[in-house]
């Protein structure tokens, strides 16, 4: 009974750890490369001409300390006026190896994946950048007229 307890436990997490892609794999760089669109491009270079690109125009974006965001133009607006308009410049960086994505499909037809992980924020004050919080997020990518969209998005446990 104990060994077959175990064989089931050990299939339970090889799932969890076998469900993520690698950071080789082509969905991880496309992964990589809409988070640098949203945050790299987006918020840090403040250039948010390609967001209603990438992201969907019924985005829900749920956050611990801000509350909701709904829709493209309330998120596009709020980054505008919140971040790029902000007198002391805010920038975000991913945290180093804290990204991972998660695949989801239907009929073996892949429809959308799950992007989550860590970031840093900082604040440029006094000539220099400052460590300001580490949060947690998880996003979910979805294929609308094939194309990536950002349709749902927790950002969670931001702690200095």
């Amino acid at each position: 009974m104990r060994k077959i307890q175990f064989f089931l436990i050990l299939s339970f997490v090889s799932q969890i750890v076998y469900s993520q892609v690698k950071t080789t794999d082509e969905l991880y760089k496309t992964a990589k490369k809409l988070d640098s669109l949203i945050f790299d491009i987006g918020f840090n270079k403040c250039d948010l001409s390609h967001y209603k690109s990438i992201v969907s125009k019924d985005l829900e974006f749920y956050h611990d300390k801000g509350g909701i965001t709904s829709g493209e133009p309330a998120f596009t607006a709020s980054i505008k006026n919140n971040i790029c308009g902000n007198r002391n410049k805010v920038k975000r960086d991913l945290v180093p190896n804290s990204m991972k994505v998660y695949p989801l499909y239907n009929n073996n037809v892949l429809y959308a994946f799950i992007e989550e992980g860590e970031h840093d924020f900082f604040e440029f004050s006094d000539g220099k950048w400052n460590q300001g919080s580490r949060a947690k997020f998880t996003i979910l990518w979805i294929q609308e007229d094939k194309q990536w969209k950002m349709k749902r998005v927790l950002s969670y446990d931001h702690h200095l």
